[in-house]
């Protein structure tokens, strides 16, 4: 399974500002109803500009689970000889 290192956004921080989305250069948020949203979680790379203009704390980096093209962006593959582990046992 694997996960990638992407922006992780708490809904209940973010006040929709779009300092986040002015600072994504691969442009992959966007305000949707008047959030922060990972729009196209396959742009992100791993430049994690995303987070530092967020004064509110809403923006936090992740590993989440999730498919795409792994030769963009940081990623994290939890197979082993004995099976599949979650990150937190690696």
């Amino acid at each position: 399974m694997p996960y990638k290192w992407v922006p992780t956004i708490l809904v209940e921080r973010c006040t929709g500002c779009g300092r986040c989305v002015e600072a994504c250069g691969p442009k992959c948020l966007d305000i949707v109803g008047g959030t922060a949203v990972l729009a196209r979680p396959d742009r992100c790379g791993r430049e994690e500009h995303c987070f530092a203009p967020c004064q509110d704390d809403a923006i936090h980096i992740s590993w989440v689970w999730m498919t795409g093209d792994e030769s963009v962006g940081r990623w994290l593959s939890t197979r082993s000889a004995s099976g599949v582990l979650e990150p937190e046992e690696v």
